[in-house]
Formats: structure tokens, C-alpha cells, sequence
């Protein structure tokens, strides 16, 4: 009777992994998919914002038409880092004591900021003809990472019935710094 008993489990297990394992494996093939592609188009929309040295509003509806993957939701950010020169004066209100020194700073402008500028609708400079300009030695960020859980962090849950963590698994890290003033 046990010998029987360990057959039939065992040939359930058998069928279970000869079934989910390859559901898996194409599950996450799909994931590695989906990053290879989010990474070419934050790539893509990184190097020509550094290269042309604006932001127009055809540049983000293509970055944002290029994300859309299937069942894949990408949340982006993005950060323009501007340099500031703040010259340094041993007393602050007597403007001959400067020092002949510059402090570099950066004031961070994120997309809540340069979306308004490029997409407002009472703006009277019509929309395609919108630039947001940036200066050649400034910093351009974005990070994407998908929002929805991925079918194979679900799967994977569903196997050890564990809870992976918020479902992010594609996280596209890319940036730097402005070449050019192409406007």
C-alpha cells in the first residue's frame, strides 16, 4: 500500500513540474523581454535628450508610446540637474569681498515640474514648437520600473506561497550629462 501511495505522488509531482516548470521559464523569458525592450527605449530617450539638449513633447510621447509592453505598466521619472554657479563672498552683503571662487550647485527639476511646461494647453506657444532647454554640463536622469506584477513573480508566489514584495522586478536606472544645445 505506501508503495502505491509514493507512485501516485509521485507522478503528480512529476506531471506538476514537467507543466509549471516551462510556464515559468516563459513567463520570465517574457520579464527579460520586457526589460531588454524598456531599457533600448530609456536609452534611446536619455542619449538623444543629452545630445540635442531639449525635451520637446514628440520625444515623451514616443519614450511613453514605446513603454507601453502588453500587460507591462512602466512608472518613469526623470530629473533635470541644472548647475548653478554661486559665488563665494567672505561677507554676504558687501559685494566687494568675493573671493574670486565658485561653488557648483544643482537645482533638480523633475517631470511633475516639466510636464506642465511642455503639455499646458493655454500656453501660447503652440505645441510642437515647445522646448524644454537645458544647458550643455547639465545632468539628465530617468528611471522606469514596472508598476503591475509580472506573471512569473506571481507564479513564483503562487509555488512557495510567499509574497515576493511589491511585484517590482524591471527597474531601469539611466542618465547623464548634457552634450549639447542643439535649439
Amino acid at each position: 500500500m505506501p508503495n502505491i501511495i509514493s507512485k501516485v505522488f509521485a507522478v503528480i509531482l512529476l506531471v506538476f513540474v514537467m507543466i509549471f516548470v516551462p510556464i515559468y521559464q516563459s513567463y520570465q523569458r517574457q520579464d527579460d523581454l520586457a526589460q531588454q525592450v524598456a531599457y533600448q527605449a530609456v536609452t534611446d530617450f536619455v542619449d538623444n535628450v543629452r545630445t540635442k539638449g531639449y525635451i520637446s513633447p514628440k520625444m515623451i510621447e514616443d519614450f511613453e508610446t514605446r513603454l507601453e509592453l502588453g500587460s507591462y505598466l512602466f512608472k518613469s521619472e526623470f530629473v533635470h540637474e541644472k548647475k548653478v554657479y554661486t559665488p563665494i563672498y567672505t561677507d554676504p552683503t558687501n559685494p566687494a569681498t568675493f573671493t574670486g571662487d565658485y561653488v557648483v550647485d544643482y537645482d533638480e527639476y523633475h517631470k511633475g515640474q516639466i510636464m506642465p511646461y511642455l503639455f499646458t494647453e493655454s500656453s501660447s506657444v503652440p505645441k510642437q514648437d515647445r522646448k524644454y532647454q537645458m544647458t550643455a554640463g547639465d545632468f539628465f536622469f530617468v528611471n522606469v520600473e514596472n508598476m503591475t506584477r509580472s506573471k512569473s513573480s506571481m507564479l513564483f508566489d503562487f509555488f512557495t506561497g510567499g509574497n515576493s514584495g511589491d511585484g517590482v522586478t524591471i527597474v531601469v536606472p539611466y542618465g547623464g550629462m548634457v552634450l549639447n544645445e542643439d535649439y
